[in-house]
């Protein structure tokens, strides 16, 4: 494998396969600092596949982490050019995309604190302008190897980033060969069959099963769909890797215990251990043995944060779960495994969501919340097993894998 070589097909599939860039949009690439290089070889294709403009939007963990220790939480506020800034993207609708890495921060109480305090302040900023956006432009997600990130999945071996980086561009089906996105187009036509036969059922509920303890019930939104991460009406890919098929439940109606099957990594900060119980919808009791005072923070942040925002299925045969080990990045982490996120839902579910007003939305069950935060529970024996509207019940999942 030439890495060079595939480094270029990853940065044309983000460009051809992820936003499906056409001639003349915008573009932002959103990256933390330290995978600048990788940042320029995409906007570099996007320049060649007819871009507009391209802006690289940098963020460095490392600032955030002495922000969070030295200053005052007052002077990190949302200003009033970032808010200029925001309603420009909001006015234009550029194509975005994401390019993550994973640097993981070791915050104390203090940090953790101050931390709370600004996004206290900026995510509903944030969160308001994500939701004007929503499901209006094209936008994907990509992770992109660094030192920091090899080491943490690989501490003790030679060559890690080397090793990061074959396990990442084969999940997005890349060998060089100049085949990535012909491969994508095969996989999202195939799950979208999938996706077509379980709407066909019209669930109204589902009933969440693990052997580590998972016993969860949650009631879904009356003529709600279920979504892969590539739209076929929009015609582009949100996230690359994706193994999901994914829908929003009914805001505040969930009942019992979920236990997470691994780690996560949130802003850069890991959290282990995790059991959360629901009661009337909402997260009543929050437990983890790793990042505690974190997750209670997350999942207190507002009104919707401690409701559910989504429900996805993914396969125990997803290619990143058959890589053997973590990744410790949730784009990758939460496609080997069946997940839930607590926080804001997505819109776009309800089959009308674009003649609604933001309001309508969320009388119709769209849980709103600043928070999107996924936590990966599917194991090896999960079952899922729906109820229709007419009280049937049909084995989605058994043993891990599809039933139907």
């Amino acid at each position: 494998m030439n890495l060079d070589i595939c480094k270029e097909e990853y940065a044309t599939l983000l460009v051809q396969g992820g936003i499906r860039l056409n001639k003349g949009e915008r573009v932002i690439i959103k990256a933390d600092l330290q995978i600048a290089d990788m940042a320029k070889l995409v906007a570099k294709k996007c320049y060649e596949n007819g871009a507009s403009v391209v802006t690289i939007d940098y963020h460095d963990p490392e600032m955030d982490a002495l922000h969070y220790t030295y200053a005052n939480p007052e002077e990190l506020m949302m200003k009033q050019w970032e808010i200029e800034k925001w309603e420009q993207q909001v006015e234009q609708l550029p194509c975005v995309i994401n390019l993550v890495s994973s640097n993981p921060i070791q915050y104390t109480e203090d940090m953790i604190k101050n931390r709370n305090i600004v996004e206290s302040n900026r995510l509903p900023y944030i969160g308001k302008y994500r939701t004007a956006m929503m499901d209006k432009h094209k936008w994907t997600a990509a992770g992109i190897p660094t030192q920091e990130w090899a080491d943490q999945v690989f501490p003790d071996e030679k060559n890690n980033l080397e090793h990061l980086w074959k396990d990442i561009l084969s999940t997005v089906m890349i060998n060089g060969d100049g085949t990535s996105i012909e491969k994508w187009d095969k996989k999202w036509k195939d799950r979208w069959n999938h996706m077509d036969l379980l709407n066909a059922y019209q669930f109204k509920s589902l009933h969440l099963i693990s052997g580590l303890g998972t016993d969860l019930y949650v009631e879904l939104i009356p003529g709600g769909l279920f979504h892969a991460a590539a739209y076929r009406d929009m015609n582009y890919a949100a996230n690359l890797p994706s193994e999901e098929l994914y829908t929003s439940p009914m805001a505040g109606k969930a009942e019992g215990k979920l236990v997470a099957s691994c780690p996560l990594i949130y802003n850069s900060q890991y959290i282990d251990g995790i059991e959360l119980t629901f009661k009337d919808g909402k997260v009543v009791e929050v437990n983890a043995s790793e990042g505690e005072q974190f997750l209670k923070n997350l999942v207190y942040m507002d009104e919707g944060s401690c409701m559910l925002g989504e429900i996805a299925i993914v396969d125990k045969d997803s290619p990143i779960r058959k890589l053997g080990h973590l990744l410790y990045h949730t784009l990758f982490d939460e496609n080997a495994a069946c997940h839930i996120a607590i926080g804001k839902g997505f819109s776009n579910v309800l089959p009308d969501y674009n003649t609604l007003s933001v309001e309508d939305v969320k009388r119709r069950g769209i849980n709103s919340s600043s928070v999107h935060c996924d936590i990966m529970w599917g194991t090896e024996d999960t079952i899922i097993i729906g109820t229709t509207k007419d009280d049937k019940e049909i084995v989605i999942m058994k043993d891990g894998t599809w039933a139907i």
